[in-house]
């Protein structure tokens, strides 16, 4: 039985069911546990891409906060763009998790700029080595590559 999106938001990895048929694991929300007090640092590697690019991180399941630079919250886009290359970030929470998607701005037919994530082909692909988390991350469109932006999560 599957379990409907609204009760695995936050609590859970979630795929993106397009590139599925392609035979690539594509990650659209990605979630890492975060128990009690848990440190992690971002790093930007490279941007591909004439359209802004950034992550959100959140503490979407249960109660917690993220604090970074003295300033706090449940949840932060962090642009590439105006960020440093790499912060640290602390995450505080009993029994929770930490959300993780990219997410991008492009300027609409109109000229007004738009952030975008979520998409049907938006999404990341995870390499893993150790406790380094790194995403390659497209703009969702289906045959686009994942170089559009590259970061990592030191867990």
């Amino acid at each position: 039985m599957k379990q409907d999106l609204k009760n695995r938001i936050g609590k859970e990895r979630i795929y993106n069911k397009y590139f599925e048929k392609k035979g690539k694991e594509v990650i659209r929300w990605e979630v890492l546990p975060i128990h009690n007090t848990k440190s992690i640092k971002v790093r930007f590697i490279s941007v591909n891409s004439d359209n802004r690019q950034g992550i959100r991180l959140a503490i979407d399941s249960g109660e917690g906060i993220l604090v970074t630079n003295g300033v706090s919250g449940t949840n932060f886009e962090i642009w590439e763009d105006e960020c440093p290359k790499e912060i640290e970030i602390k995450c505080i929470s009993n029994a929770s998790y930490l959300s993780v998607y990219n997410i991008f701005e492009e300027i609409d037919w109109t000229g007004k700029r738009r952030k975008y994530s979520q998409m049907d082909y938006s999404g990341m692909i995870l390499e893993k080595s150790g406790h380094i988390y790194r995403y390659y991350c497209n703009n969702g469109e289906i045959n686009s590559e994942f170089d559009k932006l590259v970061f990592e999560i030191d867990f």
